[in-house]
Protein backbone atom coordinates (compact mmCIF):
# COMPACT_ATOMS: atom_id res chain seq x y z
CA UNK A 1 0.00 0.00 0.00
CA UNK A 2 3.09 2.60 0.97
CA UNK A 3 4.32 1.60 -2.34
CA UNK A 4 1.11 2.17 -4.34
CA UNK A 5 0.96 5.49 -2.48
CA UNK A 6 4.59 6.46 -3.75
CA UNK A 7 4.22 5.98 -7.45
CA UNK A 8 0.64 7.35 -7.22
CA UNK A 9 2.40 10.57 -5.90
CA UNK A 10 5.26 10.36 -8.18
CA UNK A 11 2.98 9.63 -11.44
CA UNK A 12 1.17 12.94 -10.26
CA UNK A 13 3.83 14.94 -10.58
CA UNK A 14 5.26 13.84 -13.87
CA UNK A 15 1.96 14.39 -15.30
CA UNK A 16 1.42 18.22 -14.36
CA UNK A 17 4.40 20.40 -15.94
CA UNK A 18 5.32 23.88 -14.46
CA UNK A 19 3.55 26.15 -17.65
CA UNK A 20 7.25 26.76 -18.16
CA UNK A 21 7.84 28.66 -21.58
CA UNK A 22 10.47 30.05 -23.79
CA UNK A 23 10.11 33.98 -23.46
CA UNK A 24 12.00 34.72 -26.23
CA UNK A 25 10.58 32.31 -28.86
CA UNK A 26 10.16 33.52 -32.35
CA UNK A 27 7.00 31.74 -32.46
CA UNK A 28 5.85 34.19 -29.75
CA UNK A 29 6.59 37.15 -31.57
CA UNK A 30 3.90 38.59 -34.30
CA UNK A 31 5.50 41.32 -36.59
CA UNK A 32 7.92 40.66 -39.40
CA UNK A 33 10.99 42.87 -40.46
CA UNK A 34 10.95 43.70 -43.85
CA UNK A 35 13.94 45.85 -43.78
CA UNK A 36 16.18 47.75 -41.57
CA UNK A 37 19.07 49.81 -41.31
CA UNK A 38 21.72 49.95 -38.98
CA UNK A 39 24.05 52.85 -38.48
CA UNK A 40 26.80 53.44 -35.50
CA UNK A 41 28.94 50.97 -33.40
CA UNK A 42 29.77 48.13 -36.08
CA UNK A 43 29.92 45.26 -33.32
CA UNK A 44 26.46 45.94 -31.55
CA UNK A 45 25.44 46.35 -35.42
CA UNK A 46 26.28 42.49 -35.92
CA UNK A 47 24.17 41.60 -33.17
CA UNK A 48 21.33 43.60 -34.13
CA UNK A 49 21.60 41.67 -37.57
CA UNK A 50 20.98 38.65 -36.58
CA UNK A 51 18.35 39.35 -34.43
CA UNK A 52 16.45 41.15 -37.26
CA UNK A 53 17.02 38.56 -39.77
CA UNK A 54 15.52 36.19 -37.21
CA UNK A 55 11.99 38.18 -38.20
CA UNK A 56 13.15 38.54 -41.83
CA UNK A 57 11.07 34.99 -43.06
CA UNK A 58 8.62 35.30 -39.89
CA UNK A 59 5.26 35.93 -42.58
CA UNK A 60 3.16 32.97 -41.51
CA UNK A 61 2.77 34.48 -37.84
CA UNK A 62 2.81 38.60 -38.33
CA UNK A 63 0.27 40.67 -37.28
CA UNK A 64 2.64 43.83 -38.43
CA UNK A 65 5.25 44.24 -40.88
CA UNK A 66 8.07 47.26 -40.19
CA UNK A 67 11.25 48.58 -41.76
CA UNK A 68 13.60 49.40 -38.50
CA UNK A 69 16.45 52.38 -38.62
CA UNK A 70 18.84 51.97 -35.48
CA UNK A 71 21.40 53.77 -34.36
CA UNK A 72 24.04 52.24 -31.96
CA UNK A 73 26.84 54.45 -29.75
CA UNK A 74 29.14 53.12 -27.09
CA UNK A 75 30.81 55.62 -24.94
CA UNK A 76 33.41 54.50 -22.34
CA UNK A 77 34.48 56.88 -19.63
CA UNK A 78 37.00 56.91 -16.64
CA UNK A 79 35.21 56.86 -13.52
CA UNK A 80 38.38 56.72 -11.11
CA UNK A 81 41.87 57.84 -11.05
CA UNK A 82 44.58 57.18 -8.64
CA UNK A 83 46.99 59.42 -7.10
CA UNK A 84 49.11 59.36 -10.16
CA UNK A 85 46.46 59.91 -12.51
CA UNK A 86 46.10 56.10 -14.05
CA UNK A 87 42.18 55.01 -14.30
CA UNK A 88 41.02 52.82 -11.47
CA UNK A 89 37.44 52.23 -12.91
CA UNK A 90 35.21 52.58 -16.25
CA UNK A 91 32.30 52.96 -16.94
CA UNK A 92 30.33 51.84 -20.21
CA UNK A 93 27.37 52.99 -21.77
CA UNK A 94 25.36 51.50 -24.91
CA UNK A 95 22.63 53.53 -26.56
CA UNK A 96 20.39 52.60 -29.66
CA UNK A 97 18.08 55.08 -30.90
CA UNK A 98 15.62 53.06 -32.99
CA UNK A 99 13.21 54.21 -35.54
CA UNK A 100 9.96 52.03 -36.60
CA UNK A 101 8.16 52.46 -39.65
CA UNK A 102 4.95 51.01 -40.73
CA UNK A 103 3.89 52.07 -44.57
CA UNK A 104 6.34 55.13 -44.36
CA UNK A 105 4.28 55.84 -41.37
CA UNK A 106 6.89 56.59 -38.10
CA UNK A 107 5.32 54.29 -35.66
CA UNK A 108 7.61 54.86 -32.72
CA UNK A 109 11.07 56.05 -32.13
CA UNK A 110 12.71 54.84 -28.57
CA UNK A 111 16.05 55.04 -27.01
CA UNK A 112 17.54 52.28 -25.03
CA UNK A 113 20.18 52.55 -22.99
CA UNK A 114 22.14 50.04 -21.12
CA UNK A 115 25.55 51.01 -18.50
CA UNK A 116 27.53 49.14 -16.47
CA UNK A 117 30.93 50.19 -14.67
CA UNK A 118 33.86 47.80 -14.28
CA UNK A 119 37.80 47.68 -12.62
CA UNK A 120 40.55 48.09 -14.75
CA UNK A 121 42.92 45.53 -15.13
CA UNK A 122 46.58 44.76 -15.66
CA UNK A 123 46.56 43.82 -18.77
CA UNK A 124 44.86 45.59 -21.68
CA UNK A 125 44.23 42.35 -23.73
CA UNK A 126 42.21 41.18 -20.67
CA UNK A 127 40.70 44.74 -20.52
CA UNK A 128 39.92 44.91 -24.08
CA UNK A 129 38.18 41.02 -23.61
CA UNK A 130 36.43 41.95 -20.94
CA UNK A 131 34.97 45.20 -22.67
CA UNK A 132 33.99 43.21 -25.46
CA UNK A 133 31.95 40.93 -23.52
CA UNK A 134 30.21 43.35 -21.52
CA UNK A 135 28.99 45.05 -24.94
CA UNK A 136 27.61 41.74 -25.78
CA UNK A 137 26.32 41.35 -22.68
CA UNK A 138 24.37 44.38 -22.61
CA UNK A 139 23.44 44.59 -26.20
CA UNK A 140 21.35 41.28 -25.78
CA UNK A 141 20.12 42.43 -22.91
CA UNK A 142 18.73 45.37 -25.32
CA UNK A 143 18.30 43.14 -28.11
CA UNK A 144 15.55 41.41 -25.72
CA UNK A 145 14.05 44.69 -24.74
CA UNK A 146 13.97 46.01 -28.39
CA UNK A 147 12.18 42.59 -29.44
CA UNK A 148 9.48 42.77 -26.65
CA UNK A 149 8.88 46.76 -28.09
CA UNK A 150 8.72 45.62 -31.78
CA UNK A 151 5.54 42.96 -30.64
CA UNK A 152 3.95 45.81 -28.39
CA UNK A 153 3.92 48.64 -31.19
CA UNK A 154 0.49 49.66 -32.51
Amino acid sequence: MKIFKIILITLFFFQTNCGYKIVNNIDNFKFTIIDYKLTGEKRINNLLDKNFRRFEDNISQSISSFIVHANSSINRSITSKNSSGEALSYDLKITIVMEVYENNNLLDKTSFDESTSYDNLNSKFELKQYENILIQDLTNEMIFKINNKLNSVK
